[in-house]
């Protein structure tokens, strides 16, 4: 028989669960507004172009497991309403997962101070905007952190192959393999064989589908691409490119150098730095990734990195975005009026992301495992 939860434990997911429906809450008028890309993907893919839809529509720029659980949470107004309540349940869901590698005396405070500075960004990308794939990559990714502090090599690579096949970015997370002691290869190839699983049928049935890596995305001036001096009305041809590539680069010298648990944080670092566009919904992946590094990778209290990424990366919302510049004043008209600032906001964010995972020291892995298996 389990032992029965402790009243402070209690009262801290009580907290954290509280929160969270008060974020979504706040988040939820208007909410979904970027839902019709997987409803449009879902209903393209049970009943229009099938295993040709990233062919047909290079612009849906996710992966087929995202497709394939819009379409399991139904059509319609009802299926976007319980997509964003799945998605706002999985804030609190990622603390959960990462709370048994949270140690020392003041546990319950960092776990509680986290939850405060994580749940309102996330759910900006969950229930305002409802990136159904950015959702399923990290909540996935963090699964695998956990996978990795109890050494099941296959559940790691299990767990970053599907977050692979929800969204090709997720690549950077591949070399959170390094942070197993053993089966290593194991993870890699399980990650890879999940990930081929769910694309080759695409690629196969319709050779198109590799467009879908490389749309035609406008370069906005508020982007870290477009402050490095790239220039042009859409992303060059090897923008996408540079990001599957250098995120996963400097992931890899992470897990060589420094501390495992910071693999999240500085793929996602990079994959915005070279991202040509400045969506507000990327503090929800962003903020995640940080507080992996908060809790797992380092012992101070209040979740500096993700306090950081949260105030930074945190864009004002107008719900008539025409009239921004009539209707705000303030810090927000300034956001909207300054886009080159912002986009070295997003370098500078960037750059001091990745300075500070490969400046933190390795952990004992005694410190952060939890109980072991196969």
């Amino acid at each position: 028989m389990g032992r029965l939860p402790r009243p402070g434990d209690v009262l801290l997911w009580v907290g954290v669960v509280a929160w969270a429906a008060a974020c979504a809450w706040q988040s939820w008028t208007p909410s979904g507004l970027s839902w019709h890309h997987f409803a449009t993907g879902a209903s393209g893919l049970t009943g229009g172009s099938g295993l040709a839809v990233f062919a047909d529509d290079p612009e849906l720029q996710v992966g087929p497991l995202s497709l394939v659980v819009a379409a399991a949470l139904g059509d319609g107004e009802r299926g976007r309403v319980t997509a964003e309540l799945l998605m706002a349940a999985t804030g609190p869901l990622l603390l959960a997962v990462l709370a048994p590698l949270v140690t020392g005396p003041r546990r319950r405070l960092r776990l509680a101070l986290a939850a405060l500075v994580l749940l309102p960004g996330w759910t900006v990308l969950a229930v305002r905007w409802g990136h159904l794939d950015d959702v399923l990559a990290m909540l996935l990714a963090v699964l695998a952190v956990r996978a990795v502090a109890a050494r099941r090599p296959l559940l790691v690579g299990l767990a970053l192959g599907a977050a692979m096949a929800a969204k090709p970015w997720a690549v950077g997370f591949l070399p959170l393999v390094l942070g197993l002691d053993r089966g290593r290869l194991r993870a890699a190839l399980a990650a890879a064989g999940t990930a081929a699983a769910a694309w080759l049928p695409f690629l196969v049935a319709a050779p198109g589908t590799l467009r879908a890596l490389r749309p035609d995305v406008p370069l906005i001036p508020g982007s870290g691409l477009h402050s490095l001096g790239v220039r042009g009305e859409f992303v060059p041809g090897w923008g996408r490119t540079a990001q599957l590539l250098a995120a996963p680069a400097v992931a890899l010298l992470v897990a060589l150098r420094a501390a495992w648990p910071g693999v999240l944080l500085a793929a996602v670092a990079v994959r915005l730095a070279l991202d040509p566009q400045d969506n507000p919904y990327y503090i929800g992946g962003a903020a995640a990734a940080a507080v992996v590094f908060d809790l797992v990778a380092v012992a101070w209290t209040l979740p500096w990195a993700t306090l950081a990424t949260t105030v930074l990366l945190w864009q004002p919302f107008v719900a008539d975005y025409a009239r921004r510049l009539d209707s705000t004043s303030g810090l927000a008209h300034w956001w909207f009026t300054h886009p080159a600032a912002v986009g070295w906001v997003h370098l500078a964010w960037a750059a001091a992301m990745v300075g500070l995972v490969l400046s933190t020291p390795r952990r004992s892995r005694l410190e952060i495992d939890t109980p072991g298996g196969i």
